[in-house]
């Protein structure tokens, strides 16, 4: 019974090692600590780190990534911070070296506009269409059944 207890508590040591080994990507943590003069250079940090785009990873953050790049930025972000740089500022630089694909909320300007009205002008020119379908749409007057002719058919 004790080679038996001692079996089972060795495969549970193994399988609970195996899963780490296998869900070890998941835990890492990709924002390095960094060192700020206060809260509130953190609380930026990590505002902008979460708004910025990783320009190599498909829809990451880039404090959710961990790409070189990304880490890269994370750092850059930070020296921008510590040198007294706004956060209009930091998000200039880095859509000056990435363009508007770079931030998750792009600025309105002449290159955006198709990104920024065209779900409004979809909306409009469905619910034009709707109305339209609506209006064509005629009532149609009940058909009047002959009781006579309804009887031949059920014989």
């Amino acid at each position: 019974m004790q080679n038996f207890t001692q079996t089972i508590g060795l495969f549970k040591r193994v399988t609970l090692c195996i899963i780490l080994l296998i869900f070890q990507p998941s835990f890492a943590e990709s924002i390095e600590a960094k060192s700020f003069i206060n809260v509130e250079q953190e609380q930026r940090y990590r505002s902008l780190i979460d708004e910025i785009r990783c320009p190599v990873c498909q829809g990451q953050s880039i404090g959710g990534s961990n790409a070189g790049l990304a880490k890269d930025l994370r750092e850059k972000v930070q020296e921008l911070i510590v040198g007294k740089k706004t956060d209009d500022d930091i998000r200039r630089y880095m859509t000056d070296r990435y363009g508007d694909f770079v931030v998750f909320k792009p600025p309105v300007n002449k290159n955006t506009y198709l990104l920024w009205y065209a779900p409004f002008v979809f909306l409009a020119f469905g619910l034009i269409f709707f109305v339209r379908a609506l209006a064509r749409k005629s009532p149609t007057k009940p058909e009047v059944i002959d009781t006579q002719k309804a009887q031949d058919l059920l014989k």
